[in-house]
């Protein structure tokens, strides 16, 4: 019996891959504490670096519960949407 196909989720953005700047959200100050920037849409993705509060960000697109984007530093990498204050991006990668 052939199986349906599994979702593509963090597959199409495995650790290592970028989203697209697909939201054109305004820079602004999303960050209720310090976190982690990944270098992909998942836990197990390695952390590149951090970003704190007085951070601005510009969100570029979500998947899998992360929304990728760049710090106002250039710094651009995944964090989970449940550290943004208003839930992240909505746009889909």
């Amino acid at each position: 019996m052939q199986q349906a196909p599994a979702a593509v989720a963090a597959g199409a953005f495995a650790c290592g891959g970028a989203g697209s700047n697909l939201d054109h959200h305004p820079f602004a100050q999303h960050f209720p504490h310090n976190v982690n920037l990944r270098n992909g849409p998942a836990w197990g993705c390695q952390i590149i670096g951090t970003a704190a509060p007085v951070n601005s960000v510009d969100y570029y697109c979500t998947t899998d519960g992360f929304t990728y984007l760049r710090t106002a530093s250039t710094k651009l990498g995944w964090v989970s949407n449940l550290y943004l204050d208003d839930g992240g991006s909505r746009i889909p990668c």
